[in-house]
């Protein structure tokens, strides 16, 4: 741990879903690289639910930024969430390099969002962290305008 270190330069904001009214269906974030960062966090975002709204998110992995051979990264890697939990609510899903296919060639990752029934407010992050590079931020996005 670097004491003097922010921790806007320890992660890295990879991509990002932005706030929306989503309608029913899938919305992702571009394809990351997890070359620079070894884990990624995904936060995903609900602000007010549409009626009987379900609003489910998970990672899939693919060979090169343009989703190549794009598949699941596999059980337990998935965010499932209700109208009947309330508005305002967060979930994180936790990815790392050990959870890709990397044998066969998979380095990329991308956070899907998919919404159900009725329109519901989203958005969500995708962070990385325990970066090979220091500042982990130089990795940031090109969305990334200021870190104070």
């Amino acid at each position: 741990m670097i004491l003097n270190e922010k921790l806007s330069e320890a992660v890295a904001v990879l991509a990002v879903i932005p706030p929306s009214a989503q309608a029913p269906g899938v919305v992702f974030s571009p394809w990351v690289e997890l070359g620079e960062a070894d884990r990624l966090l995904a936060i995903v975002q609900v602000g007010t639910f549409g009626a009987n709204a379900t609003v489910d998110a998970s990672i899939a992995q693919a060979q090169d930024a343009k989703g190549a051979n794009a598949k699941p990264i596999g059980a337990g890697k998935a965010i499932a969430l209700a109208a009947a939990m309330g508005n305002d609510v967060q979930a994180t899903l936790d990815v790392g390099t050990a959870d890709l296919d990397v044998a066969n060639g998979y380095g990329f990752v991308q956070l899907g969002v998919s919404v159900s029934a009725t329109a519901t407010e989203t958005a969500a992050v995708i962070l990385g962290g325990s970066s090979r590079y220091e500042p982990a931020s130089s990795f940031n996005a090109a969305s990334v305008v200021e870190s104070v």
